[in-house]
Formats: C-alpha cells, sequence, structure tokens
C-alpha cells in the first residue's frame, strides 16, 4: 500500500513539472542575470517575475508561447483556463492580452 501511495505522489509531482520552464521563458527571477535575455522582475503582472525573450510577432516565440504586447512585445505561456498556469505559481492566470503586431486577443498566462 505505502508503495502504491509514493508511486501516486511520484506521478503527480511529474505531472505538476514543466519542462518548458527555462532561463528563456517562464524561470523566476530577479535580475537579468537570472535568465538568457530578459527578466521580468516580480510584481502583480509577473508574480515571482518571469524569464522571457523579446518578440515582434508570435513567430519570435518557443513553442507554447506567444507574443502579447505587454513590455513592448514579450514571450508568455498560452493557456485555454486558470489551471493551464499552475505550473508557474501562485498569482498566475489566464487573460486575454492583445497579440503583438495582430489586432486580436489571445490567452495567456499572467498576473492580473
Amino acid at each position: 500500500m505505502r508503495s502504491a501511495i509514493l508511486a501516486i505522489v511520484g506521478a503527480l509531482a511529474a505531472a505538476c513539472q514543466q519542462s518548458d520552464v527555462s532561463r528563456s521563458v517562464g524561470a523566476r527571477c530577479d535580475a537579468m542575470d537570472d535568465c538568457d535575455q530578459r527578466c521580468l522582475a516580480p510584481s502583480t503582472q509577473y508574480p515571482g517575475g518571469f524569464c522571457t525573450t523579446a518578440c515582434g510577432s508570435r513567430n519570435d516565440c518557443p513553442d507554447r508561447t506567444t507574443c502579447v504586447t505587454r513590455e513592448s512585445g514579450v514571450c508568455l505561456f498560452t493557456c485555454a483556463t486558470d489551471p493551464d498556469c499552475l505550473f508557474l505559481g501562485e498569482g498566475w492566470h489566464c487573460l486575454s492580452l492583445d497579440l503583438q503586431g495582430g489586432g486580436i486577443q489571445v490567452k495567456v498566462c499572467a498576473g492580473s
């Protein structure tokens, strides 16, 4: 019984990890040195800070991210509902923001 519980806990922990989070996009940060390109400092918009890359269009962003108009164009993770953003931690929600250069709104993980 104990081994079954440990297996379930291990599977849940693995499911919660997000392999797409990196120093390029998604890692928490406090300063530019924490990221490959850009750190969006901790704030209500980026709880815990957020490593990202600058972009001019969605083609400039890695898989599972898109380019939004915040900060003159940054890549944020796409989502459908709030639970899609849980891997980033507390304070992240699935919000509709303007697509950089697209004139439409897209759903991305961001703070309020």
